[in-house]
């Protein structure tokens, strides 16, 4: 399985205050030294749309690459909305580039600006160029799971999205659940349904976690075969236009958040399912990018403090057993004394 990072790209693209370059590099090159090979670390939209993220150039030039002597490869991704970023991009030096889609015109436009044809039009370009320079493009579907109000024949549109998608060139789709629509039993089926279209290695899958769903829906996409997941250090991104999709109803009373990838590590780790990433240290790039935010993400490994290692140290310790650390002698003398 693989976990592609995307905190460095959706945590900082819409944070309100400026986070220098130097900064947003320490992440990625803390992330790839915590053992992920694929991280989304930047976006080549416009600054005026993303003003944190018109340092992308500086960001892609200053990533460290993979040190000789059989490291593992570090893919840097970024994402890009037409043909002028993907230029760009490939002209940094990016090693893939992701794209982005709806399955609604209405949420095409809220989002993009412009409608699905329009988009696929310049999602084919991309993939044209892309591939023409030996550089892998991935989608997103926006909404995959459901969205209020969404139009009938939702299952269709989506396994025929997908499979446009990977007719076009991209290498990967990723289903997003930006709205946090998605429970295990609805998962289930639309990866059903998708897997008619396409082999499971062409898809990925990417959950928020505000109604609290995120791990179940993860571990539910897994069994059905799914082996490539994105997620966001700390749970940390807000998209836009969130609030504005839905008109008719009142504003979210806490922030929108993706399930954190700290979550998604330990989870799969404890359940003996490896996923290559060390938590001490992604726990330390969770730390670093609170700090650069300055405020507390959602994390709940990382909030509780209850990681493997404490839990073995507080079950030795209340079973009256050698802990690490603690001499064997000295704990029986402790324990007949008491």
């Amino acid at each position: 399985m693989e976990l592609i990072e995307i905190g460095p790209r959706e945590g900082l693209q819409y944070h309100p205050r400026y986070i220098p370059a130097a900064q947003k590099i320490a992440l990625v090159n803390m992330l790839f030294e915590s053992g992920f090979r694929t991280v989304e670390v930047a976006s080549f939209v416009h600054p005026k749309v993303a003003p944190q993220m018109k340092d992308a150039v500086e960001v892609l030039a200053g990533i460290e690459r993979a040190k000789s002597g059989g490291g593992q490869e570090r893919i840097k991704q970024v994402l890009v909305p037409n043909e002028m970023g993907c230029r760009s991009a490939i002209a940094c030096k990016s090693d893939e580039l992701s794209v982005w889609v709806f399955l609604a015109d209405r949420l095409s436009y809220s989002t993009l600006n412009r409608g699905i044809a329009e988009t696929l039009k310049r999602i084919s370009t991309i993939c044209e160029i892309a591939g023409a320079n030996a550089v892998k493009t991935s989608a997103y579907v926006g909404a995959a799971f459901g969205y209020p109000g969404e139009d009938a024949g939702h299952y269709e549109n989506l396994s025929a999205m997908v499979a446009k998608l990977v007719q076009l060139g991209c290498s990967e789709v990723c289903l997003n659940d930006e709205l946090a629509m998605a429970n295990p039993v609805t998962v289930r089926e639309h990866l059903r349904v998708c897997l008619s279209e396409v082999e499971a290695s062409k898809l990925a899958v990417h959950f928020y976690d505000n109604r609290g769903m995120g791990l179940a829906n993860v571990f539910t996409a897994y069994e059905s075969g799914v082996r490539v997941f994105r997620s966001s250090l700390g749970g940390a991104g807000v998209h836009s236009y969130f609030g504005s999709l839905i008109s008719d109803k009142s504003p979210p009373k806490s922030d929108p958040h993706g399930l954190a990838t700290e979550d998604i590590v330990y989870g799969f780790e404890e359940m003996g399912i490896a996923t290559g990433i060390d938590i001490d240290r992604l726990i330390e790039c969770g730390r670093f990018l609170e700090k650069l935010v300055g405020t507390e993400l959602h994390s709940r490994v990382r909030s509780s403090g209850l990681s493997g290692e404490t839990l073995k140290r507080a079950i030795t310790g209340l079973c009256g057993l050698p802990g690490p650390g603690v001499d064997a002698a000295q704990r029986a003398d402790r324990n007949a004394n008491h």
